[in-house]
Parts: C-alpha cells; sequence; structure tokens
C-alpha cells in the first residue's frame, strides 16, 4: 500500500504565496478580500495571517490539500494565473517591469524589422516625451540704427520668442518635438511642435498627438467612423486606433514654433 506524501512544506509555500497575493490585491484595490473556509484554514499555518485576526485561528481544523477548484477559483478573483500560486522555472508569471521591458523590445523589433511600411510606422513613436518649457530665442541688435557707435552697442540681446504664445506659461499648451519622417513632407525629424491641452475633441481632418501607452505617441490626422478611430499619416498611410479607450488624446497641434534650416538637396 503506497504511502501518503508529507506536502507540509509545500503547503507552507502556498500559504504564503497566497497571502503576498492577496494582501498585493487588498492594497491595490483598497478593498478586503473574501476568504472561502478551505484556504482560511491553510492561511492559519501563517503567524502573520493569525496577527491580523487578532492573534486567533479561525477555526480548530488543520490545513488540508486544498482542491483545484478551490485554488482556480482563488486565481480569478485575485486576477492572477494559478502558476502565480507555486511558481517554477518552467512557468512563472512576468512582473509589471518584465511585461514593460518586452513591450518596449517587441515595438522596437517591429518598428525596425517589418517587412511592410504600414507596421513599421504602426510601432513607431512619433514624438518625444513634453518638454517642461521650451525656450527659443532670437538674437536682436541694439541701438543697430545708431550713426556713431562701438563695438558694445552691437553685442545681441535674447529676446523670448515663444513666451509671445498666449497660454503658454499657464501650461494650456505644451510643446514636442517630433522624432522620424512619418509626417513628411509636412513634418520632418527634429521639429518643435505646440499642442493645445484644451483641445481634445478633435474634428476630423485636424492634426493631433495621441498617446498609445505601451504602443508609443504618434501624430496624424485624426478621423473618426463610427466608433472606430484611425489616424491618418501625410504619406496616405493609417493607422488604426481602436477604440476611444483604446488611446488618449494629448491634444490638438496648433502650429510649428521651430523647424530646423536643412540643406538643399540639388537632384541629378
Amino acid at each position: 500500500m503506497a504511502t501518503r506524501r508529507d506536502r507540509g512544506k509545500e503547503l507552507l509555500e502556498l500559504a504564503r504565496a497566497f497571502f503576498r497575493l492577496m494582501r498585493e490585491h487588498e492594497i491595490a484595490n483598497t478593498t478586503r478580500l473574501k476568504v472561502s473556509g478551505p484556504l482560511s484554514h491553510l492561511l492559519n499555518l501563517l503567524p502573520e495571517w493569525r496577527e491580523l485576526r487578532g492573534g486567533k485561528r479561525s477555526g480548530k481544523r488543520v490545513a488540508k490539500e486544498p482542491s483545484f477548484f478551490t485554488v482556480a477559483d482563488a486565481a480569478r478573483d485575485l486576477n492572477v494565473p494559478i502558476c502565480a500560486f507555486l511558481p517554477t522555472i518552467e512557468h512563472q508569471p512576468l512582473t509589471a517591469p518584465q511585461r514593460e521591458t518586452l513591450t518596449l523590445f517587441s515595438r522596437w523589433s517591429l518598428a525596425n524589422f517589418a517587412r511592410r511600411d504600414d507596421e513599421r510606422v504602426a510601432y513607431t513613436s512619433d514624438f518625444e516625451d513634453f518638454e517642461a518649457y521650451v525656450t527659443i530665442r532670437k538674437q536682436v541688435h541694439t541701438l543697430a540704427a545708431s550713426q556713431v557707435g562701438t563695438d558694445s552697442q552691437f553685442e545681441p540681446d535674447d529676446a523670448d520668442v515663444i513666451a509671445s504664445i498666449q497660454g503658454i506659461r499657464g501650461e494650456r499648451f505644451q510643446v514636442i518635438r517630433v522624432r522620424g519622417n512619418s509626417m513628411a513632407e509636412r513634418l520632418h525629424d527634429g521639429d518643435r511642435l505646440l499642442i493645445d491641452m484644451h483641445l481634445r475633441t478633435p474634428r476630423n481632418g485636424e492634426m493631433i498627438a495621441v498617446d498609445r501607452g505601451h504602443l508609443g505617441r504618434i501624430i496624424g490626422y485624426w478621423r473618426r467612423e463610427g466608433k472606430r478611430c484611425y489616424l491618418d499619416k501625410h504619406n496616405d498611410a493609417t493607422i488604426d486606433l481602436g477604440a476611444p479607450d483604446d488611446f488618449r488624446i494629448f491634444g490638438t497641434i496648433t502650429r510649428i514654433v521651430d523647424a530646423p534650416i536643412r540643406p538643399r538637396q540639388r537632384s541629378g
């Protein structure tokens, strides 16, 4: 007759994993998780669980091996895969930093090695993070009209150009720097654009900036057809944004505030 295997250590590890996941879930959702009888008996193995309950055991029953469906229900309530309770080297749930790293690598791979142009465009961010406040200066020469003067009279002064745009200091506007040439010949890499953060309900055809989370930030012409939203590129490519809950509109692009002078390209 086969002897029953002692699973005391495994039950203790299961109790620790469940307790940790339960506490993380309660902190994230600011709600207490209702614990079933079998899991409550399992948690009794932990002094930290007994401390939460005032040092008392919930009943006198000894912890038994939980059934598959007990563990499956717990995983569903905690919104985690079953393997999260006893992860192994072969099967471990991804952590948030690991998922973010893999997502960024996937985006980079698709943006650089996709076969079709529209795939490359879809996984490439069009602009960098907001610049908190960008000062674009021009040089003006003092007393330049004077008939007689010294060199010191011709020293350049800095004049703040972008501050003259009404609302720039009140954070209604933000400046972004274009990355890539997916909007050429309208926009080019390195151009600085002004975004009106108050204009977040664009009309079809307006140029906007959109954040798609892990899929990147993009610029394009807004188009909505029913419940689906799209961004049309200047080069006729189209990106399907999906439903309004799948992205966030930063605002409407109102002007180019800085465009580097590029060398003239002569044909032939």
